[in-house]
């Protein structure tokens, strides 16, 4: 991406920003990068943003925008929140590293706050206190941000260990596995052999997890 009219803005800088996490990830972005990327001087861009850090809140407030686009007008409190769940993890596996930013950002920016706020309003109808209710709007937040942080990190593991092992993590793993040894049915290794950790990151797996949580909640407001 090259823009040589050093009259960029906003908009250029944030596409630049995820074409950069894209190719670098979090642990290498850095504001030269990001202007050699838009081929201008990095000073130019502290016109439109103080620092890293406010970048990352701005690209963090673009996917929570993306999240409320979620189809939540089911007459159901659990089809609201499970299809909201659903649509954030969508959102997140486009979006390179939005995991990380939605985990290394403050909710101060418009839309992050109504992304939460909005998760809030679906379960607030429920006899639970407020402080009850805002712990069980982060356990699913942090269900969907944790699952797609281990898709994202098993993957560049995988990447990774491709020098060290001619099958990458997935050879090596079925190596120890071999090697495993102790008391009781080797469960780990049977599953293995059934393909079951083929379904690692998937969306059949997701949504066992994301049931597990919504009806737990159930449980819970029954008891009310």
């Amino acid at each position: 991406m090259r823009i040589k009219n050093l009259q960029i803005t906003e908009e250029d800088i944030m596409k630049a920003a995820w074409d950069l996490l894209d190719q670098k990830g979090m642990e290498e972005f850095s504001m030269r990068k990001l202007a050699d990327l838009l081929n201008i001087q990095a000073a130019s861009l502290y016109w439109h943003f103080k620092s890293k850090q406010s970048i990352f809140q701005a690209l963090a407030n673009e996917v929570a925008k993306q999240c409320l686009l979620a189809d939540i007008s089911h007459e159901d409190w659990k089809d609201r929140l499970s299809g909201f769940a659903s649509h954030m993890r969508e959102v997140l596996h486009n979006y390179p590293c939005s995991a990380q930013l939605l985990m290394r950002t403050l909710p101060s920016e418009p839309d992050y706050l109504s992304m939460i706020n909005t998760m809030l309003q679906i379960l607030d109808p429920l006899r639970f206190s407020d402080s009850y209710k805002f712990s069980l709007v982060t356990t699913v937040m942090n269900y969907v941000i944790s699952f797609e942080l281990d898709r994202y990190e098993m993957n560049r593991l995988n990447v990774a260990m491709q020098d060290e092992s001619a099958g990458g993590a997935p050879s090596m793993f079925k190596q120890s596995l071999d090697l495993h040894t102790g008391s009781g049915p080797n469960i780990i290794k049977r599953m293995h052999e059934n393909q079951i950790f083929n379904e690692l990151g998937s969306a059949h797996m997701f949504r066992i997890g994301l049931d597990a949580i919504v009806r737990g909640i159930e449980q819970l407001a029954m008891q009310e």
